[in-house]
This record gives C-alpha cells, structure tokens and sequence, in this order.
C-alpha cells in the first residue's frame, strides 16, 4: 500500500468545496506563501450549504455575482462549518499554505481563525474586487489577483521579533506532517514550551498542538483520496500508525472531530459525488 508520509509537504483540502461542486477548478502555486487557486460553480442540484474543514489556512474568496458580488478573508476552522450558503453563484478563491499569508497592516492573521471578514475592511482595494468578481475567466482572475498580490507580498514590512521562531515552527510542523512533539520544537530552538505555545497562539491564534493535529489530519486526507475503501478496509492500523496516530480507533476519533463523518462514510462520499471527475487541475 503506497501513503503520502514520505511527501514531505501538506497541499491543504476542502474536498466538500469539490462535492458541492459541477466543476471545481484548481490551480497549484505552492510559492509566494499561496497553495493554489481555485474556483467553482455552486449549482442547484447541490446541497446549498458547503462545509468547511480544518487545514490551518486562510482563504480569499469571491463570489462572482452580477448582483451581489462580495468578498471575504476566511481563516481555518477548528471544526466543520458552514463557508458558503449561495447557490447558481460562480466562486473564485485563494487558498494561502498552512500557517501563511501576507502580514496586513491593519488586522493580525490570528484574528481570522473561524472568522469570515470582509475582504475591504482589511484590503482596501475596491478595483481588485470589481475586477475580479466582474469576470468568469479563471486564468484572468489569477492574473489580475497576482499582479495586486505580489506589490503586497514584497513591500509588507510589519515589524515582528520572533518572525524567524514562526517560521521555523511551521515549516517543521508541516515538514514531519504534523508527527512532532511540541517539547522536540522547545529543545531545537531552546526556548520553553510554554513560550512556544504562548508566541504560536499569539501569531496564529490557536496552539502547536492544534496545528499540528490539524496537518496531520490534512495528510490522512491526502492518503484517503487515493485510496479504494477496499485497500482503506484491508489494514486500517497500518495506516493509523503510519500517518502518526497512535492506533485506528485514534485515527477514526480524530477525522470524526474534523469532518463530522468516518473516514469509510467519507470515501464513499468521494465515490457518490464523483469527486476525481469534478476536480481539474490546470
């Protein structure tokens, strides 16, 4: 049985984005601190409600809409929630990494975990907005994104002293996929594990601990979409322990808390809502 452990690396997922979808539209970046770009069309024949599942991101979406065009910053939930609501409506996003996004002047990046600001109280840029939800061409919309996007990324100097320890306890979380005590992080960087825990909620508004539990759970999902829910039958514990739990029934507990369902209940869900098929990758 081929697993994801030894990718060193977490794409983050919402794969209820995907099921809700006709077509879901993605586009990998994996630089400038920007997973990938997406898009999708929330149809009426799809539950009006699309859920949305820990990855310890933010987001940026917007809703493509004649008459009501908005957009808004997400930050990663701590257990599933409701994300959108509409229906018939053309949606465009950006999925920033784990633990990244550009530092804004006027509000914290802790300050978005389970909240959904509006996109012009934190970004003043009325035009971005109006250009991007005026279109449907997602090409075009990654382009006029980024052009605004990186003048951002590259002059944003906020002034933060332990921006290196952030950095460095992110990039090790991510890099063991999530298999990593939080006393191994205070003996590499010397520090106490409260002051990491203290510095880490302070930066990103929720714990090491919760991080890491949060990419963890993003690599099983990885590892469930390539599976058959045969091969996923057939040896349960060895995927628990390689994917760093402790055994199936810790393994089971956690996906629960995260998507409300088992992870058998959902890679029949993958199957039901032909998710390979709606999932494009340009």
């Amino acid at each position: 049985m081929i697993l994801e452990k030894q990718k060193k690396i977490i794409s983050p997922k919402q794969p209820y984005f995907v099921m809700n979808s006709s077509r879901y539209y993605k586009a990998v970046v994996m630089n400038y601190g920007i997973s990938h770009f997406y898009a999708f069309y929330n149809n009426g024949s799809m539950d009006s409600s699309v859920f949305a599942i820990p990855d310890g991101c933010i987001d940026m979406y917007f809703c493509c809409d004649e008459k009501e065009p908005n957009a808004y910053i997400c930050g990663t939930v701590f257990h599933p929630q409701v994300a959108f609501t509409e229906r018939n409506k053309y949606l465009f996003g950006v999925r920033f990494l784990p633990g990244n996004c550009i530092k804004f002047k006027n509000a914290h990046m802790s300050s978005f975990v389970e909240s959904k600001i509006p996109f012009l109280d934190v970004i003043e840029d009325r035009k971005l907005v109006e250009d991007i939800t005026s279109s449907r061409n997602f090409n075009h919309q990654i382009k006029l994104f980024m052009d605004r996007y990186l003048k951002l990324y590259y002059n944003s100097k906020v002034i933060n002293k332990h921006e290196d320890l952030d950095k460095f306890l992110i990039s090790n979380i991510i890099k063991n996929l999530g298999q990593i005590k939080i006393k191994e992080l205070a003996n590499e960087t010397n520090y106490s594990v409260r002051y990491i825990n203290k510095i880490f909620l302070q930066e990103f508004g929720l714990t090491p601990k919760v991080f890491s539990k949060m990419m963890r759970f993003q690599n099983l999902l990885s590892n469930l979409n390539n599976l058959e829910l045969n091969m996923f039958n057939s040896d349960l514990t060895e995927i628990a322990i390689r994917l760093g739990y402790y055994d199936q029934s810790h393994m089971i507990k956690d996906f629960k808390q995260f998507t409300n369902t088992t992870p058998n209940k959902y890679i029949y869900s993958l199957k039901k809502t032909d998710y390979n098929n709606k999932l494009i990758i340009i």
